[in-house]
């Protein structure tokens, strides 16, 4: 014997809230409805088995509770941005260390920079780049240890001659007696001028003239995060 068809909610009816409880009590009514009207117009020589009722409303019970999740989540997340930010203004004025690539210099110092060394190395060799990635300086240093190794750079070229205003970028290549590559890891310290959130995320703007996310944060002051 043929089923006959179950209406759900109409159009109107399901577009006449935007209240999300109101629309999750109407998703369940409108669950119950069919629910009784499968019942009621089953077929009596191919009753359904309990079983299946039970596992439609099982499964029924783990969409709301992932709905209900998700919302939870999401007002979570939001949460946790704004702590983020908070935590980011903060750090206006403040001296920091973030892992960058980038020295400025303002034409008459060139800012701090340090390297840290995964391992000890025989040789060392810095390159100071522009902003199209032309090598202005190559600074050749002798062995260093493990550990943090400073950049002094009086911002000159290789001829001795002053660079231009602005922020150049940071090369490092790091081996071994052996010629095995260390690896390396780069600081950039500076006081933080503002905090910029154009990317969706907090930046840092360093007085330097370097930006770098929040998550790149080495050190507060002399505090390592």
């Amino acid at each position: 014997m043929p089923l006959p068809s179950v209406t759900g909610p109409t159009t109107a009816n399901a577009s006449a809230t935007t209240d999300p409880k109101e629309k999750s009590a109407l998703d369940k009514d409108a669950f119950l409805k069919l629910l009784v009207a499968q019942l009621s117009h089953q077929d009596p020589l191919k009753p359904t088995e309990g079983t299946e009722f039970v596992a439609q409303l099982s499964q029924f019970a783990m969409v709301e509770q992932s709905i209900a999740q998700s919302a939870k989540l999401d007002i979570l997340s939001v949460q946790m941005t704004g702590l983020a930010s908070n935590e980011a203004t903060a750090l206006v004025g403040k001296d920091v260390t973030v892992r960058g690539t980038g020295i400025a210099f303002d034409g008459v110092s060139a800012t701090g920079a340090s390297v840290n060394l995964d391992a000890p190395a025989q040789k060392v060799t810095v390159r100071i780049q522009d902003p199209a990635g032309k090598t202005v300086r190559t600074i050749e240093i002798g062995p260093r240890g493990a550990g943090a190794m400073p950049i002094v750079w009086d911002g000159k070229d290789d001829a001795g001659q002053p660079v231009a205003k602005g922020t150049y970028g940071i090369k490092v290549e790091a081996r071994t007696a052996d010629g095995k590559p260390v690896s390396t890891t780069q600081d950039v310290s500076g006081k933080v001028i503002k905090v910029s959130f154009e990317k969706g995320y907090p930046e840092l703007v360093l007085d330097s003239g370097v930006t770098a996310p929040i998550s790149e944060l080495v050190s507060v002051g002399g505090a390592v995060r």
